[in-house]
Parts: C-alpha cells; structure tokens; sequence
C-alpha cells in the first residue's frame, strides 16, 4: 500500500525496499549516499548519531507489539532506550482472566460474560487497557491462526478459555500450545474430534492440525498421515466443558505418521500418542518455516525471501520453538526497524478500532459493549470465525465497504454514541463528549497551527502532502457559513474532535 497526494493507492504486497534507514551508509560516485539494506538483518539495532531511537521507532514498537502507545508510555520507550523498551514488551503475567459470570469493569460498564457481546467487549477491554500489550497481540494472533468461532463452539466459556490459553502460551513454548489447543474443548468441537472414536474417526483434526496450524498447505506430509494423525487423536474429547481422555474410544493400532511408527496403546496411555504427533510435527524443518512466515508477515512485513526465513527458522527450532526467544529476536532486529517494515502493514480491524481508542486516551471511557456491537461491522467477526481458514491480511481489509464502516467506527468514537450520549452537530462533525480544550490547554496549545502540528504529529508518524496540512487549518477556522474569527473556548471542543476524526480517515493513519 502506498499513498500519493494524501489518497489510497494500494498495491497486493509491500513494496521492496531500495534505499534503507538503516546503518551502514556509503558514498557513490557523484557524492549520493545510499544506506544499506537491513531489511533481512537479524542482528540488534542499536541507535547511532544518524539513526536515533525517537518517537517514531517507539511508536512503530508500539503499534506492531501491541495496540498503540499513549504519548505518556511513547516518552517512556523513548527515554528508557530500545532495549530495555522490548524487555517491557516480553513480560508476561501469572494469571488467567475470568470467562463466565458478570463483572463491572472500571468505568462501571456490566458485562455478562456467558454472553456473546460479553465476551467480546471483555476481550476489547483487555487489549485497550492492559499493560501486557504483546501477550493480547500474541493472542489475536493466535486466534486468527486457529480460528473458532462461537456460532458452533456454542459456549462463550468455552472461547474465553480457549483465549486464555492463548494468553498462557502467548511466549512460551509452541509444544506447549500445539498439545494444549489439541485438547482445548473449543477446538474438540470446533473441529469435531470430541466424536471422533476407533471404527468412525474424523479426521478434520488430523488434516488441519498440519495443513493450518503447523506446517501449511503444501507442507509434505500425505492422506495416509492425515488418517494416521486422526487415529493417533481418537479418544481426545471433553465433558462438562474440559479435556477429557476415553481411553474406550480409541484407536489402538500402530500408526505411521511422517514417516516414524508410533505404537498403539491402549488404556490410559493412549493418551501419549497424540503427543507423539506433536513431536513429530515437531521435528520437521517445514513447520519452523511454516510458523516464523506467519509471524513475521503479521508483525514484520510480507513476502520475506524464503533464505531469509530459513535461516530465521533454523533459530527458531535450535531454542526448541520458544515464541518469546523468537519475538525477542524480531522486535530487536535491524529488518524490524528498516524501511521495508516502518509503516508497511495495513491496521487489521482490532488494530484500527482499539489504536483509536488509545490514542485519543479514551480507554477508560468507552462503552465496550457499544463498541463490540460495532465491531460486527469491521470485517473480523472476533471469536465468531466462521470457517478454520482465518481471515486475510494487509490490502483485503481495505475495500469500499469496509472503509466506509472504518471511517463510520471512527465517526461515532468522536461523537461519543459508544457511550450513548446526546451530540450537536457543527460543520457535520459531531460534539465528543472527551475534554478535547482543556487536552489542549495542558499542551500549551491555541491556535489553529499549532492544534494541526500537534496532532498530526500525535496520530501519524509519517510526512502528509502539504495541501492535507492547510486543508486542516482550514477546516478549523471555517464553517458552512464560511470563514470564523479562531476562538479556542467558542470553536475549540467541536472543531478539534473534528480535526482529530479527519486525521484519522488519512490513508496514513490505517498504515500500521
């Protein structure tokens, strides 16, 4: 994607790179400096004179390890430098979020977690406001990768349970998480393998464990090791909600999965076999590859050279897949912070919705559940997959239809109607109910330049044409009756949630 004149032109993958803002300039012929390609280099980047850690490479952290940096937490990365900034990013809690009941969050908002909308707003809660930003990324990731939905799982405890999964395993160990959503009772419903028994295997597990969850679609293995995988799993369902092993049900036979016999047992060590299906995945080259593309397309940039994620791959495997040595590697690489990755990706939905909340500081102000109703309209029905496909990336989310309900979401966020309240309209822009004067005020800010500057520069972290610029001045001394004399406490509340909505539909802003 790439934006000409302050409008969206957008291409199928991120353009390669040619000159980089990495270290390593040289001088050519005629005196032109060119600057090095690190776009592939996994080596730690660290700030030199030339190539200092600022603002827009602790927000370009920010926005890839998590949902957006408040300007406060923006000053903190910055002052406390890269490395010490990716060790904040890596802590990950001892705890698990509670998935039934009901619940009043901070802002006194109710939620009913045996809900749908529930759930939902629950989730959308947590990403907004939690300080372990990376472990709800890692998630979102997780459950795009897997892919449930409620409307066949059918028990929203169910979805958060499996989402806390994703939370404990978020940066630990790939092993760990591979056994862990094999008997996740979402997913032995979701898939199917609750029923699945010795004379009437389904082998909807057995196929998509490989296919979508570790080693892709063309990942070399056969139909006689999908059929072997499903065997392997026969017995693996639940009751009343959790992991149950029925040894009756399963299929006792030898297997060959991958090339390597696994013998079959029977009573309650039945159970080992499909751990042994794990491991063999395991132990092939394909599935390192498989997950470290994913990973990086989704955090990084799209379309690495398959050298490039061979090698990182090979690291991967060699600290025994292990998410958090992985993203350590990534969010302290040099390619992390060339210009193939800064403002490349395009914002997914979640990205948009929950980035916007942040960055206009109304985490603690929304109403979740009015916001989890709108996002059945983004284009991601969160937790409501509904195939195991999962859904696209980058240019996709950027059609006609869903820009319209972006720039909608982005509407009513600025007017409040996610918290339900009565607005006024002014030059077609609604009244938000945020304290966007007295935000200014604090800033030392008041005229019409300096509000443009300051958010501009809040928001976005990359150049605009200058017509966009003066078209926002514009906009704030002018109504429908024309031109106005500035008034900070007459103009000041409407106009700069205006100013703010308007930035926000910038083709700039939905780049990630």
């Amino acid at each position: 994607m790439a934006m000409q004149s302050g409008k969206l032109r957008f291409s199928r993958h991120a353009p390669a790179p040619s000159l980089s803002n990495s270290k390593g300039s040289k001088k050519k012929g005629g005196g032109q400096t060119i600057t090095a390609d690190t776009s592939e280099d996994l080596s730690p980047w660290q700030p030199t004179a030339l190539d200092p850690w600022d603002e827009k490479k602790a927000k370009h952290l920010f926005r890839r390890a998590g949902f957006g940096g408040r300007p406060d937490e923006i000053k903190t990365l910055v002052k406390i430098g890269v490395d010490r900034a990716v060790d904040l990013f890596l802590i990950v809690p001892n705890f698990t979020i509670p998935v039934q009941g009901t619940h009043f969050l901070p802002s006194g908002e109710l939620l009913n977690l045996d809900s749908y909308s529930g759930q939902v707003a629950g989730w959308l809660y947590l990403m907004a406001n939690s300080p372990w930003q990376l472990q709800e990324k890692m998630s979102l990731f997780f459950h795009d990768h897997y892919a449930t939905g409620i409307n066949k799982v059918r028990y929203t405890q169910l979805m958060g349970k499996q989402i806390n999964l994703f939370r404990q395993t978020a940066l630990g160990s790939f092993r760990t998480q591979l056994i862990g959503i094999s008997a996740d009772p979402a997913m032995l419903y979701w898939l199917d393998n609750r029923l699945s028994r010795r004379g009437r295997v389904n082998e909807n597990y057995g196929r998509e464990i490989m296919e979508l969850f570790s080693m892709g679609v063309n990942g070399g293995y056969t139909e006689n090791d999908v059929k072997a995988a499903a065997k392997a799993f026969t017995g693996w369902t639940n009751a009343f909600g959790t992991f149950y092993y029925r040894p009756s049900m399963h299929d006792t036979s030898n297997k060959v999965f991958l090339g390597r016999t696994i013998l079959g047992r029977s009573g309650a060590a039945g159970i080992r076999e499909g751990v042994e299906v794990v491991d063999q995945i395991l132990r092939q080259k394909v599935t390192a590859e498989f997950m470290v593309r994913k990973i990086w397309e989704w955090f990084v940039y799209e379309n690495p050279s398959k050298a490039f994620i061979s090698k990182l791959a090979a690291r991967f495997r060699a600290d025994g897949y292990n998410f958090r040595t992985l993203m350590e590697t990534i969010f302290r690489s040099k390619a992390f912070y060339s210009s193939r990755a800064m403002k490349k990706l395009v914002k997914n939905p979640v990205e948009l919705v929950i980035g916007a909340i942040r960055n206009t500081r109304q985490e603690k102000q929304v109403s979740y559940l009015r916001v989890a109703i709108r996002f059945l309209n983004m284009g991601w029905p969160l937790l409501n997959f509904a195939g195991p496909d999962g859904l696209p990336d980058g240019v996709d989310w950027i059609n006609s239809q869903n820009i319209i309900n972006r720039s909608n979401f982005l509407a009513e966020l600025h007017t409040n109607s996610t918290r339900g309240y009565l607005h006024t309209i002014f030059s077609g822009y609604y009244l938000s109910r945020k304290d966007w004067v007295s935000e200014v005020r604090s800033l030392g800010l008041s005229t019409p330049t300096q509000i443009v500057d300051h958010y501009l520069k809040d928001l976005l972290d990359s150049e605009v044409p200058a017509k966009v610029r003066t078209d926002l001045i514009d906009y704030m001394t002018r109504s429908d009756n024309g031109k106005f004399t500035w008034n900070l406490n007459t103009y000041g509340q409407i106009k700069i949630s205006g100013l703010v909505y308007l930035i926000m539909n910038l083709p700039e802003y939905h780049m990630n």
